[in-house]
């Protein structure tokens, strides 16, 4: 009968039955050691067991399905694996495995966020230099440097190119301003004739100073890179005669003073320009003929005073004075003595 009921029990897989079974069997005559006891003790142990795994594997497969479900969001995520460690372990594999894709998601919102913060600097950057604002430029690389590209990232790299052509064309062109000005003003201190006119002329004729200045600004431009203006200015400075200079300048005073004057602008202009520069050579050329007919000029009106003053003294018949004429245009350096040496003695 214990047997049967045990048998029937275990057939239908039903716990309590079996453990009544059991109960009743063990309190027979039967014993607790009899073999029918002990083969319903492993039945329901095993029974225990199955019935155990099988709500295991439910819960676990709820918790796979909820860490499933979370993968892509990682907050939720976050949530599912701590809910799952405290169910299934810190250590199942499923929630290893999930780990391991919250870890790819953050890795994915790093690169996205870092992503967006090169294309942001990258535009700032970009945007700058569109603009050809240097300073601009500098300040997006440096808040680039600073928000954590680092000074050896491609964009601040490219950055710094820019950069630096920027600031090589603004010397370029700084310089190359400095040169057309100092070219302008040398030119109009050597008071070359480029605009037609008289060629002689050092003066300009019916031409307000403002016009001058912006007419030789801008063939000052020209001269550096047209041909037809640079064969203008060259006949220019052919055509230039120092005579008329100093006839047209009115007084000695005044010619020193405009000697003087490109003197002084050539001083300044060949720092730009530089010296071999084909003004700054005429420019000296321009000086050395000015002094040249200033001294032929002063020397000429120095030996007419001297002619002058031994004539008086011959015509006159004063011996001494007329030695100490001769002796002061000798001294002089005239040549004057020498023109008076066919004059008739005195008695």
């Amino acid at each position: 009968m214990h047997n049967d009921n045990v048998d029937s029990a275990i057939k239908v897989r039903d716990e309590d039955e079996l453990e009544r079974a059991i109960h009743a069997a063990m309190f027979s005559p039967l014993g607790k050691r009899h073999p029918i006891v002990i083969k319903g003790k492993r039945a329901f142990e095993e029974m225990v067991k199955e019935r155990n795994r099988a709500e295991y594997e439910e819960v676990e497969r709820v918790q796979v399905e909820m860490l499933i479900a979370a993968k892509d969001d990682m907050e939720e995520l976050k949530k599912a694996i701590a809910q799952a460690s405290d169910v299934l372990g810190s250590s199942h594999p499923a929630v290893e495995a999930a780990r391991l894709d919250l870890k790819d998601l953050r890795d994915a919102a790093n690169a996205q966020e870092y992503q967006n913060l090169c294309d942001y600097h990258e535009r700032n950057i970009q945007d700058a230099a569109s603009k050809f604002d240097e300073e601009g430029l500098a300040w997006a690389i440096s808040r680039a440097d600073k928000a954590g590209l680092g000074p050896a990232h491609p964009i601040i790299e490219r950055g710094k190119q820019q950069l630096s052509q920027m600031q090589r064309d603004r010397t370029k062109r700084e310089r190359r301003a400095r040169e057309v000005e100092s070219l302008r003003l040398l030119l109009l201190a050597m008071k070359i004739d480029l605009f037609g006119g008289n060629a002689n002329s050092q003066r300009p004729q019916d031409t307000s100073r403002s016009s001058e200045s912006s007419l030789s600004s801008s063939l000052a431009a020209s001269i550096v890179l047209d041909e037809p203006a640079m064969l203008e200015y060259e006949d220019s400075v052919k055509r230039w005669d120092a005579n008329v200079w100093l006839a047209e300048a009115g007084s000695w005073e005044a010619a020193e003073h405009e000697i003087a004057e490109l003197q002084k602008t050539l001083k300044k202009s060949k720092i730009d320009l530089g010296e071999l520069h084909f003004v700054v050579l005429a420019a000296y050329n321009r000086i050395r003929e000015m002094r040249d007919a200033l001294h032929r000029a002063q020397y000429k009106e120095i030996e007419q005073y001297h002619i002058s003053k031994i004539a008086a003294a011959a015509a006159s018949g004063d011996l001494e004075e007329l030695d100490k004429s001769v002796r002061l245009a000798a001294a002089s350096g005239s040549d004057v003595v020498l023109l008076l040496l066919p004059l008739p003695l005195l008695p």
